[in-house]
């Protein structure tokens, strides 16, 4: 379905399932008929393949991230490697690019990166220049990453790619009508209660946007698509409605300026413990 209609990015990473989430899409692009799109793949790596779950940006590490990979998707090329949530004061400026260079000259990847914890992870990536790829998070609840989108300093350089476009799952109609209980398993019972709060109370202060078509879920991703700098964006699909939700906010474009001016009246850039 999603190929079908124009949605050819996927992100995914080593780390998830251990690999898992690698081999399913491997497994559905292989077993795609359809018309002759061209997927691009991004995947990420920081833990080794020894088991553990030390953090290990190495060259060997990257070289044996990338070909399992390549291996578990079933494709030959990536569209790129990013290193994985490396911590926000990584030394990215002793950090040899050499392997990653390699990589891309034998084809195997076509671009090298980071997926940034924070936005200081960001402010240091692009500080020292690392790379071409950064995602990081943006959303109507978190609005910060959009400084670097329009200055060519940046946009020159880098593709960004925006991840957690639904903050977490909390932008949601749920979440206008309910306190969200999360099971034991679930990332996001780490949040602390003050941080639930907030987020919550701003998506309730969002729910004019549940009036627009598709609802609250849909035009927070048409907020993605009403920046025309930012590259690209990763909303999660787990179900065939959640991948119909990313197709209409596709055929129904940018969001207008009213709403988005309305979004900036109704909540800040961001929490005030995120900055």
């Amino acid at each position: 379905m999603a190929l079908d209609n124009g949605i050819n990015f996927f992100d995914t990473a080593t780390g998830y399932g251990s690999g898992r989430s690698e081999e399913l899409l491997g497994a559905a692009l292989k077993s795609y008929t359809g018309a002759a799109v061209q997927p691009i793949v991004v995947s990420k790596y920081a833990a080794s393949l020894t088991g553990n779950n030390d953090e290990d940006f190495s060259a060997p590490n990257l070289v044996k991230n990338v070909e399992a990979s390549l291996s578990r998707l079933q494709i030959e090329c990536l569209g790129a490697m990013l290193l994985h949530n490396p911590p926000d004061d990584f030394d990215f400026e002793k950090f040899d690019t050499a392997p990653f260079e390699k990589l891309v000259k034998e084809g195997k990847i076509l671009a090298y990166g980071v997926s940034c914890r924070t936005q200081k992870g960001v402010a240091n990536v692009t500080a020292n220049g690392f790379g071409s790829v950064i995602e990081a998070v943006y959303n109507p609840l978190d609005r910060r990453y959009a400084i670097y989108f329009a200055n060519p300093l940046f946009s020159d350089k880098y593709t960004f790619i925006s991840r957690v476009p639904l903050a977490s799952g909390f932008i949601s109609p749920r979440t206008l009508s309910e306190d969200r209980v999360f099971p034991a398993n679930d990332i996001r019972t780490n949040f602390n209660q003050e941080q639930v709060d907030w987020v919550t109370g701003a998506v309730r202060k969002l729910a004019f946007l549940q009036e627009l078509e598709g609802g609250i879920t849909v035009s927070a991703l048409r907020f993605q698509l009403s920046n025309p700098y930012n590259t690209l964006t990763i909303p999660g699909m787990k179900n065939t409605q959640q991948v119909k939700d990313a197709i209409l906010a596709m055929h129904l474009g940018p969001l207008p300026d009213t709403v988005l001016h309305g979004i900036e009246a109704a909540v800040p850039e961001v929490f005030y413990k995120w900055k």
